[in-house]
Parts: structure tokens; C-alpha cells; sequence
């Protein structure tokens, strides 16, 4: 929760109240009407629930209330003398949490600035730009890097230095990337985690790609390997448990999560029903979510209900690594290059196409014998991806 109006402060329609921070993503809340910000009824950095009441407006100071604003969503104005209410979410400019902070600071006014991320997507370096065409100090702050917000620790000086006689600059973290490391703090206390990895021959895999791309296909390699993952899980429903102490919940539905970076921030789409999506429908519901994630328009609904989660680096040229948990799920699958490498095929030396598979486990949950099984099957589908890999 982040205010960007203090009690008392004058509001007008439309302007921005307060940013709340859902699971990985950050929803902005607009003022429904004219009038004075009354009462906030939660403070920043307390948590809040979709619908809940975040604060009062009234027309004028000292009047009753006769606005409530509701997190996730503005509230229409009341009738005189009627009870108050919150209607439904209404969309937010795409601009990034750090970029309005900016905006703020520096006294951008963000109706001008032209977007140059994602979807037009407003951010951090649209405002430095935006500040410097109208002469507002805009450049770098201590150690060659930006200010820091006035009124923090760092920008009074009251901050302690991290590394003994080493000089920098502080970056205020945005609310999505401090959920995002909480997440993964908790997750690594909470759960005995083990990584298994192996190699799949995907030779075939590339080939039948190639085949659909000449049929004038969307499907990429990505969705390939999420349709063998939902085929999988059907066969290995325990990778989609969820520890409760006493019990073990199994979801009846295949949800893939899939993990979308958007520079330092990492948010989880989910595909529901995966394994009953067919290829093109898994990419066009791929490629919506992905596009939603980098333009900061992603929904709640977008990002619940995962019941498993995949996250792929093989676009950085990574081979194999160590993913996390994305709690309260029990497995992830963290997914690599494809790589060329020599295998012999009788006396034969062939040409192959490898991909590294790092599956994370939750020990309470799955030991290391279910989850290989589970693997062995996954590296199977994709060698073989003749029965399944069709667009019909």
C-alpha cells in the first residue's frame, strides 16, 4: 500500500490515490470524484483484500464522508445521505510504480509523457526525459545515481552504509519487486526444497516446430514444452500438491504458471486448464498474458489459482539452474537452452538437440523418486512429440 495523498489534501476526479500492491503486481486506485481525501482508513504498509475500504472522501473539509474508495477499484459517488459503496476496478494508465514515484518527485505531469516500454508502458527514463524537456532537475543523484526520494533515510543522510568504506547510491525498491523478495525468503524457510536435472532429446521437437511454423502456426518450442508439462502432471498429479500439515491438498485442475520477467521484476501469469487447451489456444493465451505482464495490465485473476510453475532462461542462454518455489505450489520447472551436441546412434556419431530440465521440489510433499519419474516422462513426451504435438 503506497498513499499519494496525506488526510486533508484536496482530490480531484480521476487523479491518483494510492497504488496497492496484489501478490506481484501493483494496481493503481484513482479518486472517484472532487473533493478532500477524509480519512485512510489503511495505512501504507498495512495489508489490505480486494474490496476492502481504503479511505473516505467528502466534499469539502469537515464534511461527512460520502466517497469510499476500495482497493483493486474507485468508488462511484454516493447519494446525498446514502450508504457509500465501491464499484468496479477501472483501468489504470500503464505506467510503472517507480515511474510515477519519479513523476512525483520531479513534478512531471504524466498526462504528457509519451510511454516507451511495453505497450506503451511509461517508464522511469520517459519521466527523466519528459523533466529535462521542461528544464526540472532531472540527473543523477549521489555516486552518479538517481535521488533519493525526499523525505527518505538516504536522502537525509540517515541511512547506514551497507558495506563499510564503500560509497554508492541507493534505489528505493518498488512494492512489486519487495513482495517478490519476501515470496522467495518465505519459500525457502518454509520449504525443504531439492533440484533434480536431466537432459531431453528434443531433436524431433525443433523438427515438428519448424513443421507448424510452415503451416503458418503461432506455436512456438514454449508452447510445445507447456503442453508435455500439462500431459505430464495429468499422469503425475502429486507434483501439483500443496503442503497443510496435516494433510496434502491435489488440485483436480492443471493451472500452468508461467513466469514472465519485466527487467528486475518477475511476475506469474497463470494458463488455466492447460491440458485441456489445445496448442494454438495454449499460444494465444501464452502470448495475451505475457503481453498483459509487460504492459503492467495484468488482472488478479490473471495471477491466481497456479497450481504449477514454469520458468524458462533458456532465452539467456542459460543451460541449467536452481529455480524456486513459488509458494504455496509444490514444484516448478525451471527450463534451458536448447543446445546442438554429438550422441552416437549404433557406430554412428549423429547430430542432436538437447534441452536441461531443473525441476525444484518440495521434500514434505514429493521425494526424489516420483519427481525423476515424472521427469523421465516429460523428457519422453518431448522426444516424441508426434501423437501429441498437433494443432487440431
Amino acid at each position: 500500500m503506497n498513499w499519494f495523498k496525506a488526510e486533508g489534501e484536496a482530490v480531484r476526479a480521476g487523479e491518483l490515490l494510492l497504488e496497492v500492491q496484489f501478490d506481484k503486481v501493483a494496481t493503481e486506485v484513482a479518486a472517484p470524484r472532487d473533493g478532500v481525501l477524509a480519512r485512510i482508513r489503511v495505512p501504507a504498509g498495512q495489508p489490505v483484500r480486494p474490496g476492502d475500504v481504503v479511505c473516505e472522501i467528502a466534499e469539502r473539509p469537515g464534511a461527512p464522508a460520502e466517497v469510499s474508495a476500495g482497493a483493486g477499484s474507485a468508488a462511484a459517488p454516493a447519494a446525498a445521505g446514502g450508504p457509500t459503496g465501491a464499484t468496479g476496478a477501472a483501468p489504470a494508465a500503464p505506467v510503472s510504480p517507480a515511474a510515477r514515484r519519479l513523476a512525483k518527485e520531479l513534478g512531471v505531469d504524466l498526462s504528457r509523457v509519451q510511454g516507451s516500454g511495453p505497450g506503451g508502458r511509461i517508464t522511469e527514463a520517459d519521466v527523466r526525459r519528459a523533466a529535462e524537456a521542461a528544464g526540472a532537475p532531472a540527473g543523477p543523484g549521489p555516486a552518479g545515481g538517481p535521488a533519493a526520494p525526499a523525505g527518505t533515510a538516504a536522502a537525509a543522510g540517515q541511512r547506514p552504509v551497507p558495506i563499510a568504506g564503500v560509497q554508492g547510491r541507493w534505489e528505493p525498491l518498488p512494492p512489486a519487486q519487495r513482495v517478490l523478495a519476501s515470496r522467495m525468503a518465505q519459500s525457502m524457510r518454509e520449504a525443504p526444497q531439492l533440484t533434480l536435472e536431466r537432459q531431453a532429446d528434443v531433436t524431433a521437437l525443433v523438427r515438428r516446430r519448424e513443421a507448424l511454423r510452415e503451416q503458418g502456426s503461432r506455436v512456438t518450442l514454449t508452447d510445445l514444452l507447456h503442453r508435455a508439462v500439462a500431459l505430464a502432471l495429468r499422469e503425475h498429479p502429486r507434483l501439483q500438491a500443496v503442503w497443510q500439515e496435516d494433510a496434502l491438498f491435489v488440485p483436480e485442475a492443471i493451472n500452468l504458471g508461467v513466469a514472465v520477467a519485466d527487467g528486475d521484476l518477475l511476475v506469474v501469469p497463470v494458463i488455466r486448464g492447460a491440458d485441456r487447451l489445445s496448442l494454438e489456444e495454449l499460444a494465444a493465451e501464452r502470448e495475451r498474458l505475457v503481453a498483459a505482464a509487460r504492459a503492467g495490465t495484468l488482472t488478479a485473476r490473471d495471477l491466481e489459482g497456479g497450481t504449477f510453475t514454469v520458468t524458462n532462461l533458456g532465452g539467456y542462454g542459460i543451460d541449467f539452474f536452481t529455480p524456486i518455489l513459488n509458494p504455496p505450489q509444490s514444484a516448478i520447472l525451471g527450463v534451458g537452452r536448447v543446445a546442438d551436441a554429438l550422441a552416437l546412434e549404433g557406430e554412428r556419431v549423429v547430430a542432436r538437440k538437447l534441452l536441461t530440465l531443473s525441476l525444484t521440489i518440495d521434500h514434505r510433499v514429493v521425494n526424489g523418486a516420483p519427481a525423476a519419474l515424472f521427469l523421465d516422462r516429460l523428457a519422453g513426451l518431448l522426444a516424441e512429440p508426434e501423437a501429441w504435438a498437433t494443432v487440431s
